[in-house]
């Protein structure tokens, strides 16, 4: 047996623990979720977890690491699908079709993973050692997220009313609340169409050259 093979059955290995941990932590809570249920659920004794990971938290950083490579190249994927576009009498199309597509790339359909982020988020709540892992990953998708929004607002000479880092959080917040509700089912869930929901968002915190700031009262 190769190492090649040896290295890609180790791969997926960890590729099944880690799904399965994310369905068992979804279902059941970080903490709450024992070893022997993410084992059973991928189908492995606890010898090959223990042969893989040093202990739950080790996986959750794996866990945090997968979805943070994934959602990068989703992200960076959606932004080469959007062509460059020149200043055209104040038009927000570009700037509104980033935002739509990094928040949609950074989030993503699975609706498990939209659970285990807030639960990853209360486990290092309480598990302090695990926040700065967990900090330094939200920021790495965070800061692409901002790096391609300024950009797209310098083209467009547009500026916003608020900071830019305040603007991805925002936008980011928005998109996770109406994935809940998705989830959930909820009559409010039903009724909202989250894309335009967003682009009033940003029409209404973005000011394009030219353009006065209009009155809520007109």
């Amino acid at each position: 047996m190769t190492a090649e093979t040896v290295s890609r059955r180790r791969q997926q290995t960890l590729d099944r623990l880690v799904a399965a941990a994310i369905d068992v932590f979804a279902e059941r809570g970080v903490e709450a979720a024992s070893v022997e249920e993410i084992c059973e659920r991928a189908g492995f004794t606890r010898g090959a977890f223990y042969s893989n990971f040093d202990s739950k938290e080790e996986l959750c950083l794996a866990i945090v690491r997968q979805q943070s490579a994934l959602m990068l190249a989703s992200t960076r994927e959606a932004l080469a699908a959007i062509p460059p576009a020149t200043v055209d009498d104040g038009s927000l199309d570009e700037i509104v079709a980033k935002v739509l597509a990094l928040v949609d790339a950074g989030i993503g359909p699975e609706h498990n993973w939209v659970v285990v982020r807030d639960e990853l988020r209360l486990y290092a709540y309480r598990n302090r050692s695990f926040w700065p892992a967990l900090q330094a990953a939200t920021d790495e998708v965070a800061e692409l997220f901002r790096q391609a929004i300024q950009e797209a607002f310098e083209r467009q000479q547009a500026h916003l009313l608020i900071p830019v880092d305040q603007f991805v959080v925002t936008v980011d917040a928005y998109r996770e609340r109406l994935r809940l509700e998705e989830i959930l089912g909820t009559a409010r869930a039903a009724e909202a169409n989250w894309r335009v929901g967003m682009e009033r968002l940003v029409r209404a915190l973005v000011v394009l050259p030219g353009r006065a700031v209009e009155s809520g009262n007109d």
